[in-house]
């Protein structure tokens, strides 16, 4: 038997307890690395939601002085009426009409009040209000509002008209909301988001008084996702593309799938995924925040991560699109195959094809519904349907 010296032995098990030790660290370190992604990941999703009147800048259109100040204005006037204004300015519309951009992400804030969009790049300004509010906005004083916004911001002196729109909120919206004060009673409002069927709690039924159930919900079934996907591939099939194509219930919950032939076995996961993300998350999947040219990666790639490890199913790839009837999202439909932007193309293809089924004469009564039009919202009934987007 051969031996070794005393020395030699400590030598020898030296490197074992340092290979333990850099291992332990190793583990440490990925754990530290988890919960902070999962941090993170919280922190983003905090971002897309306001309970207080901001003014999110993603565009760069403001100074800091000038955000402050209104910032300040808009403060005092939720304290004063209870109302919270949230002005929020993007790049561009990457091909969204600002009409659905701006329902997109005032449903996305969760505000309870007012939300202005600004686009920079299309020269789009949209002001939207919650249920509880709509009322308020009338036609003539969004006019009032808009136009004062618009005297700086024709000149490009947009911290001009930052500073006098933020002050005809002030002016045009404040006095009528205090005279409204404890009279506004709350309404039950649809799964989905701010849909024309809200209603006052006397008229909602036996129950729904104090907001315990929901009423008058539009479902998906399995032949609208099977029309949906009929839709979808022959968009594609006319641009000559092979796709992954799925078709999820508001859940996230599968209904239907097809890939074409030749497409990517790869991509049938993404499409999966997207189409989870548009109908958890009541919006079209991509980069966070929404509307950014330059996404930041790491934000980005936690929030993924997170999912992932909490089981659930995210993506910030474009080609999902929830699908949305009656102002309720029903449903998401996700693409792969192609860029994000063709895979977003052949999902709104496909939901547009259910839209124009729910809109043909049904043979058998022969009542006739009215034409569904993809960009439709409650948001645009009424007064504000009859005018054009508004540009500056």
């Amino acid at each position: 038997m051969t031996t070794f010296p005393q020395s030699e032995k400590r030598i020898r098990r030296f490197p074992i307890r340092s290979a333990a030790l850099v291992l332990l660290a190793i583990l440490l370190d990925l754990g530290a690395t988890q919960v902070q992604a999962q941090a993170t990941a919280e922190r983003a999703l905090r971002l897309g939601q306001a309970s207080s009147s901001d003014i999110r800048d993603t565009a760069g259109l403001f100074s800091v002085t000038a955000i402050a100040a209104a910032r300040q204005e808009l403060e005092q006037f939720q304290r004063q009426t209870g109302a919270a204004v949230l002005i929020e300015t993007i790049d561009t519309l990457a091909g969204e009409s600002a009409a659905m951009a701006a329902v997109r992400l005032a449903r996305r804030s969760a505000i309870e009040g007012f939300f202005i969009l600004i686009v920079r790049k299309e020269h789009k300004w949209e002001m939207l209000a919650s249920p509880a509010y709509r009322e308020v906005l009338t036609e003539a004083r969004r006019q009032a509002i808009q136009q004062a916004f618009f005297e700086g911001f024709r000149r490009q002196d947009f911290n001009e008209g930052l500073r006098r729109g933020v002050a005809a909120i002030g002016e045009v919206l404040a006095t009528a909301l205090r005279g409204r004060g404890a009279d506004r009673s709350p309404v039950v409002e649809p799964r989905g988001g701010s849909g024309s069927a809200a209603v006052p709690p006397a008229a909602a039924g036996p129950g729904a008084a104090s907001g315990l159930i929901v009423r008058n919900q539009v479902r998906l079934t399995l032949a609208g996702a099977r029309a949906i996907l009929a839709g979808a591939e022959a968009k594609a099939r006319a641009m000559g593309w092979k796709m992954n194509i799925a078709v999820v219930d508001d859940g996230g919950h599968l209904l239907s799938f097809e890939r074409m032939d030749g497409a990517r076995p790869a991509s049938g996961y993404t499409a999966i995924t997207k189409a989870t993300t548009a109908a958890t998350f009541r919006q079209p999947s991509g980069p966070v925040p929404a509307g950014t040219t330059s996404p930041d990666p790491l934000l980005n790639l936690s929030l993924q991560n997170a999912a992932l490890a909490s089981g659930g199913k995210l993506t910030t790839l474009y080609g999902g699109v929830p699908v949305v009837v009656d102002g309720q999202v029903i449903g998401g439909v996700g693409v792969g195959g192609g860029s994000g932007e063709q895979d977003a193309q052949v999902a709104r293809a496909g939901i547009q094809a259910l839209l124009d089924q729910i809109a043909t004469p049904r043979a058998d009564s022969g009542e006739k519904s009215p034409p569904v039009d993809a960009s439709r919202t409650p948001e645009r009934d009424g007064a504000a349907r009859k005018r054009e987007e508004s540009s500056f």
